[in-house]
């Protein structure tokens, strides 16, 4: 009972199935409204199985109705007209059972909310992300997933970030592995935990926020008109993109760095992949999250927000990449988008939080 790699042996460099999630069939079970969600890895090998297996919720049958197959996971749904508070599966001879979620998507209602996944990061580069975005942006309310930090204990987190005044705050453990890296072309084709994950937020707790921020621990969105939330509940779609650029600390200097620290860029700017804003009440809303964009609409690749960018800090990192993100490069110029962030970041350090 073990997941099978979709990949040819000759994509696989050394340690790729180790560091594949061949154990995990979903990562949550969500209930809403008399359907059961489940999201789950890319079945592959085990998906004309899975189709047949026999679903419980507590002691009843349940309908399996449909499977949805996206790029990096796969989202089964289940008839339950009742929130069972165990479902159990029997898959090829074997039982297997998880606890279910009841979709909670009033407790971010109305709420300006952002997303971030985190790995033993710094609890100050987590506090400084949302402090920032509070003070630049207006946001109200912040999921942390935690991926199996041992730096420090979640309930630290949660009291620094709790400090904030947010009206809302989810630090949740998610203990999966992250994913291998392939070789070329195939460097994300097994990278699910993630786009997965943003799918299990999506189901289960932001249907109702005004708007949703993706954006990591080492990215400032910076703006020269309204804030990335108003200009998500602008837009016509619902939904704006953010083009990137990498920032650096300025020549010469040492670390370790803070996000303030990287207030130069290269000239011209190196881009990065797009980040986004949606509205799930919006007409995009019903879409597949990915951490560029949205799934299976490639068109809006291109559609970035003129008035909207993001600084993505090259140095802040804990090594775990494996890059040299730590050498500053000689050869940059002051990035003037980076004083618009630093100034914001100067001011929420002498103000609450």
């Amino acid at each position: 009972m073990r997941r099978s790699s979709v990949l040819a042996e000759k994509y696989q460099p050394e340690g790729y199935l180790d560091a594949l999630d061949r154990e995990t069939l979903w990562y949550d079970a969500i209930w809403s409204k008399g359907r059961l969600y489940l999201v789950c890895p890319p079945l592959n090998n085990f998906r004309q199985a899975f189709r047949k297996a026999v679903f419980r919720g507590d002691d009843t049958p349940l309908r399996f109705r449909r499977l949805r197959r996206y790029a990096r996971h796969e989202v089964a749904e289940l008839d339950a007209p009742d929130c069972p508070s165990q479902l159990s599966v029997m898959l090829q001879g074997w039982t297997g059972t998880s606890g279910v979620s009841r979709a909670a998507p009033e407790h971010f209602a109305g709420l300006n909310t952002a997303f971030v996944m985190s790995r033993n990061n710094p609890i100050d580069w987590l506090v400084t992300h949302a402090r920032y975005h509070r003070d630049a942006h207006g946001l109200e309310a912040l999921i942390v997933m935690d991926n199996g930090s041992t730096d420090y204990a979640l309930d630290d987190l949660r009291a620094a970030l709790g400090a904030l005044g947010l009206k809302r705050l989810e630090v949740l453990e998610v203990p999966f592995k992250y994913g291998p890296v392939g070789k070329k072309p195939y460097r994300r084709t097994e990278k699910f935990m993630q786009t997965a994950l943003f799918n299990v937020l999506r189901l289960r707790f932001l249907g109702q926020a005004r708007a949703v921020l993706n954006c990591d621990v080492d990215e400032l969105i910076v703006t020269r008109g309204n804030s990335v939330f108003d200009a998500a509940c602008a837009s016509r779609l619902g939904f704006v993109q953010v083009a990137g650029h990498w920032v650096y600390p300025a020549p010469g200097a040492e670390g370790p760095f803070t996000h303030a620290d990287h207030s130069h860029t290269a000239s011209p700017p190196k881009p990065c992949p797009p980040k986004w804003c949606l509205v799930p009440g919006g007409r995009l809303g019903g879409f597949s999250w990915d951490v560029h964009g949205l799934e299976r609409l490639p068109f809006l690749r291109r559609r970035t927000h003129g008035d909207l960018s993001f600084l993505h800090c090259r140095s802040l990192t804990t090594g775990w990449k494996s890059l040299k993100r730590d050498e500053v490069p000689e050869d940059t110029v002051p990035d003037p988008e980076a004083a618009i962030a630093a100034a914001v970041l100067l001011e929420g350090q002498g103000g609450s939080g």
